[in-house]
């Protein structure tokens, strides 16, 4: 089914191909490909989080959370396999806080994203264990008043990025960010953008109940995930998003 070069290569992450594969990862890369789009973007005063959620008929839409805090002055928006997620969320919360206790200052943004990371890299380097079938986007302001925003893929690096797309709709969501993203944009302008880039990667409407949006301000350097009512203002707000 997937050719001789791959016969007993995938059925371990200890194992490489003799073309230097590690068909494993590559499997779980797959899953968050295949996983609903989350958007994340930095601009002049703080950052954005912004997740497409899938629900089923007769689901209540707030059981289903893809953005997350992990403390008070940042949050993460995934895409794949959400029991993987929320194993890794609650690994990112207990790292914030030892952190804290450790330090007495908030986790910065990358120190989460090299913690997770080197997690996410231990299930790539033995037998008996799959890979993480996640990613996440981390956005954060950190404690000298700067936004990040870094992505973790599922074997255990990350990036530093201005805007991010994961999941399903990287490929359209990606092109229309690099044609319209200017890191000058207003939190609120950035917010139309991710809406604008989401709906450019789906066929379906966007609506309150399929969509998640969260803020890290520099002015208050607090995460924020705005309600319903302001979603829905935003939609009507923003006629391109919501057809």
């Amino acid at each position: 089914m997937f050719g001789m070069s791959r016969k007993g290569y995938d059925r371990s992450t200890s194992i490489f191909s003799p073309e230097g594969r590690i068909f494993a990862a590559e499997y779980a890369k797959k899953a968050v490909e295949q996983g609903a789009t989350s958007i994340g973007i930095r601009c002049e005063d703080g950052v954005v989080l912004l997740a497409e959620k899938k629900v089923m008929p007769l689901q209540e839409p707030d059981s289903v959370e893809k953005i997350s805090e992990i403390d008070e002055h940042i949050g993460v928006a995934t895409s794949g396999f959400m029991a993987d997620a929320r194993a890794l969320i609650q690994e990112a919360r207990v790292k914030a806080q030892s952190y804290w206790l450790t330090y007495e200052e908030s986790i910065p943004a990358e120190a989460l994203a090299d913690h997770i990371c080197d997690l996410k890299a231990q299930f790539t380097q033995g037998g008996g264990a799959r890979p993480y079938g996640v990613a996440m986007i981390i956005g954060s302001v950190d404690d000298n008043g700067s936004p990040q925003l870094f992505v973790t893929d599922p074997v255990g690096t990350y990036w530093g990025f201005f805007a991010a797309v994961i999941g399903r709709g990287n490929t359209e969501a990606g092109e229309y960010l690099k044609e319209h993203y200017d890191e000058k944009l207003s939190i609120t302008k950035s917010t139309n953008l991710a809406l604008n880039a989401l709906k450019a990667a789906t066929q379906s409407d966007l609506t309150v109940d399929n969509l998640e949006i969260a803020h890290v301000t520099i002015s208050t350097s607090k995460f924020r995930k705005l309600s319903t009512d302001e979603i829905t203002k935003l939609l009507k707000q923003n006629p391109e998003a919501d057809k």
